[in-house]
């Protein structure tokens, strides 16, 4: 009988009358062609390895989905501790369609991830302390016009605390049980084209702290990265190796800038990283995301290093435009003594142990009317990989904007936006297919993009 009441117990419906729940979104959809290809699903116009560094125009949908509960201490009328539990769920396809007439056996297939699920109390019993634990997207600023989060993204799943200004956290990037079939640094190609590191057991300290200016902040970043040794049960076998290490060291500066219109601002930052830090690829910043090949003397990430200088502005003239601007510059070295390409830990991919990011563009917002907006952009973009030449592209995109909540911001959402870009290649470019639409499209000179897109978010 006990029995029964029990499993009773657990099978009872719960009516969910919680009201302290949050919602909110990002994403993006819409619908577009790239002139001068026969493909169905047209494709960025940027550089290879890029990611969306060089203009977002051409980016597919996406879409994330957040959730918050909100609990109360018991106390609440004395005690000020804000205390909350997050979830974010995200969707995406590397190729065809998201949403609409699709399935999960649909090209590319659907996506869905949970970047998010953490837990989260602030300013404890209305102290200077906060303590987070699970897995966020713990990152700080990004340069949106090219969604590059250009400092310190340390997303992962782990635990964070806090005091004042100063934050303490650890965090383990990924737990994926490769000793067996792989040696600790493996590679995937994910869609921009880029190899990208699969992880075992790194984990991650950081330590941050943030001066307050009267118009802005200074932050300084110092992070510590370890990744185990690995034994395999024989000890001759490849999959045998030492542990290994990396250091960051950074500093960021933003300073807020007067203007007519509120918002402007100013911010510069300086990044350095060695050893298995020294990742920053394909449109990233995570300095976990290991670039280059290894040392396959010493089964290290020793010697490799990585430097990433960022600029971002935005500067709100008047009620009349507004220009958001970026500049960034990455140069990257594996371990490998190769000044071009050199083996992976299997011998079995090569992977190119230089490379060099230039860019630089603006996006000017003209406000015709509350309502209608004129976005217009220009980018200039430059990618070395190893002995090679620098490919190089200049885009240029309009798009005449519907703003249906009226307001002049830069930041104001939904868009619903008509878009065309145009893409200038450089020889070498050109002729080795160096972005994604010149593999649909063949070797050209010029790439051009037409679609209709909305972007909304709210928080």
């Amino acid at each position: 009988m006990t029995l029964f009441l029990t499993l009773g117990l657990f099978a009872q419906y719960r009516e969910v009358s919680n009201k302290n729940f949050s919602l909110g979104s990002y994403g993006r959809a819409g619908i577009g062609y790239g002139l001068g290809t026969e493909a169905e699903f047209p494709q960025s116009l940027n550089l290879n390895g890029m990611g969306s560094i060089g203009g977002r125009f051409e980016e597919n949908d996406y879409m994330q989905l957040g959730t918050a509960m909100h609990f109360k201490p018991t106390n609440a009328s004395k005690d000020t501790t804000k205390i909350n539990v997050q979830a974010l769920f995200a969707f995406y396809t590397t190729k065809g369609q998201l949403i609409g007439n699709v399935s999960d056996k649909s090209i590319g297939g659907i996506t869905s991830v949970i970047p998010e699920l953490f837990a989260e109390a602030k300013n404890i019993m209305g102290s200077d302390w906060s303590v987070w634990l699970g897995a966020r997207l713990f990152r700080g600023d990004d340069i949106h016009i090219i969604d590059h989060f250009y400092f310190d993204d340390h997303s992962g799943q782990g635990v964070g605390i806090k005091h004042k200004n100063t934050e303490f956290s650890v965090i383990f990037t990924g737990a994926i049980d490769t000793t067996s079939t792989l040696p600790p640094n493996f590679y995937l190609n994910i869609v921009n084209g880029t190899p990208t590191l699969g992880l075992r057991n790194r984990y991650l300290t950081i330590l941050e702290h943030t001066l307050r200016l009267s118009k802005g902040y200074v932050k300084l970043m110092g992070e510590f990265h370890r990744l185990p040794a690995g034994v395999a049960e024989d000890a001759t076998t490849k999959y045998s190796y030492p542990a290994d290490v990396g250091f960051v060291v950074g500093a960021k500066y933003q300073n807020r800038i007067s203007s007519k219109l509120p918002g402007s601002f100013n911010a510069v930052s300086a990044r350095y990283g060695t050893g298995i830090a020294n990742g920053g690829d394909g449109g990233s910043s995570r300095t976990f995301m290991t670039y280059g090949a290894p040392n396959l003397e010493t089964n290290s990430f020793r010697n490799a290093y990585s430097f990433a200088f960022t600029e971002t502005f935005v500067l709100n003239f008047n009620e009349k435009y507004s220009l958001n601007g970026y500049a960034l510059y990455t140069k990257s070295r594996g371990a490998s003594d190769e000044p071009n390409k050199g083996s992976d830990y299997l011998g079995k991919q090569m992977l190119f142990n230089r490379k060099q990011d230039i860019s630089f563009g603006a996006r000017g917002t003209w406000y015709l009317t509350n309502w209608l907006h004129l976005l217009h952009e220009l980018d200039f973009a430059w990618r070395k990989d190893g002995t090679q030449d620098f490919a190089q592209m200049t885009k240029f995109t309009i798009a005449p904007t519907l703003v249906p909540t009226a307001k002049r911001d830069v930041w104001e959402r939904p868009h619903f936006r008509l878009v065309y870009s145009v893409a200038h290649y450089n020889k070498f470019a050109a002729d080795n297919l160096y972005s994604s639409y010149l593999a649909q499209s063949g070797p050209k000179s010029w790439g051009q993009y037409i679609g209709v897109k909305t972007e909304w978010w709210i928080w």
